[in-house]
């Protein structure tokens, strides 16, 4: 079975109930393959969340439970740490923007992932982003895309 990756956005869908939410659960338990959670993903899920704090979305009590979460994602092996140096996903990333980004408009962080998601291997990169899909399809990536974003 081919190894997906999943982006940002993704991920918090299974963290924090929002639209999607249950579409991107049952898309996981169908495939039953553990997800790459790179220190790239938890950067921005732990950032999302604290800004969901400070904004008075969440209560203490949300923060808490959306970062167990993710803890009980990684105990139970739906979520994995690979190795891989940032260090040399930004050089990667400087090398093929010229590519990617001219062609589909992609963000930064966007890029980062679809370059992580080929530096560990990954055949497929599951996003609700075009931009990204577009951007992981120049980049030879098999692309699912759930919903539109």
């Amino acid at each position: 079975m081919s190894q997906p990756y999943l982006d940002t956005g993704l991920v918090l869908k299974l963290v924090v109930d929002e639209p999607l939410s249950g579409a991107v659960l049952a898309w996981l338990q169908s495939r039953n393959v553990p997800i790459p959670y790179t220190r790239l993903v938890e950067m921005e899920v732990e950032n999302t969340l604290c800004a969901k704090l400070f904004r008075k979305e969440f209560t203490a009590q949300d923060f808490k439970k959306a970062r167990g979460i993710v803890q009980d994602l990684l105990m139970d092996g739906m979520f994995f740490r690979p190795k891989l140096s940032l260090d040399e996903v930004f050089l990667e990333s400087l090398e093929v923007m010229s590519v990617a980004t001219v062609k589909t408009g992609c963000r930064t962080l966007d890029l980062l992932h679809v370059v992580s998601a080929s530096m560990l291997g990954c055949s497929e990169f599951v996003t609700s982003d075009k931009r990204q899909a577009a951007a992981a399809k120049t980049y030879g990536l098999k692309v699912i895309l759930l919903g539109e974003g």
